[in-house]
């Protein structure tokens, strides 16, 4: 099992999460971390590294902008926020139903994701469909645009009965902000872990 973890500048909460699963899974899952808008090489922040190594756990980071090569890699990408997770299904639009927040991940109810990937995977399967079909047969193409609608409508209206799935930012706030951070990463993270251990 190949996870991604995702935020926006891969210092602070995604190398946090890549750190604390390494330290908690068994070799069977592979974890890597990358931000959308992250410049390559630079450290884990400060605080995040204070706040692991008092934990006891270890952190060797650099930083890494996301990559269609990353995201191909990924069995599963996690990320922080909704804003994240949209962002990249709107760049790799044919990894619907593999990317999803961390939080949607761990703490959905079992059926509500089961629902929610068949129905990104029916979209899925609709978008090949229309690049397959290209502008052969206008009717076939207006009937998948309908369809293809009304699942997104449906998807969306299984996301918005779900809390907030966003985890907080601590960039920029004190170590105290990190600790609290970290303490959401770690339930998080070790649910995850379990799950696939």
């Amino acid at each position: 099992m190949n996870i991604l973890f995702v935020c926006t500048g891969n210092t602070c909460r995604s190398p946090m999460a890549e750190a604390i699963l390494r330290h908690r899974s068994d070799n069977s899952i592979q974890v890597r971390s990358a931000g959308i808008f992250a410049s390559n090489g630079s450290p884990a922040s400060r605080q995040s590294v204070e706040v692991l190594q008092d934990k006891g756990i270890k952190i060797n980071h650099q930083s890494q902008a996301l990559t269609e090569e990353l995201v191909e890699w990924a069995d599963l990408v996690l990320t922080m926020t909704g804003q994240h997770k949209q962002a990249i299904l709107s760049q790799f639009p044919s990894k619907i139903g593999h990317i999803f927040t961390l939080k949607e991940h761990v703490l959905a109810e079992k059926e509500t994701l089961d629902n929610l990937e068949q129905l990104y995977d029916k979209i899925g399967q609709i978008r090949m469909e229309l690049f397959d079909l290209g502008n052969s047969d206008e009717d076939k193409r207006q009937a998948l645009m309908r369809e293809m609608e009304t699942k997104m409508k449906e998807a969306k209206k299984i996301e918005r009965t779900m809390p907030s799935m966003d985890v907080s930012d601590p960039f920029g706030g004190s170590k105290d902000v990190y600790c609290q951070t970290y303490e959401e990463l770690d339930e998080l993270v070790q649910k995850l872990a379990e799950k696939y251990s």
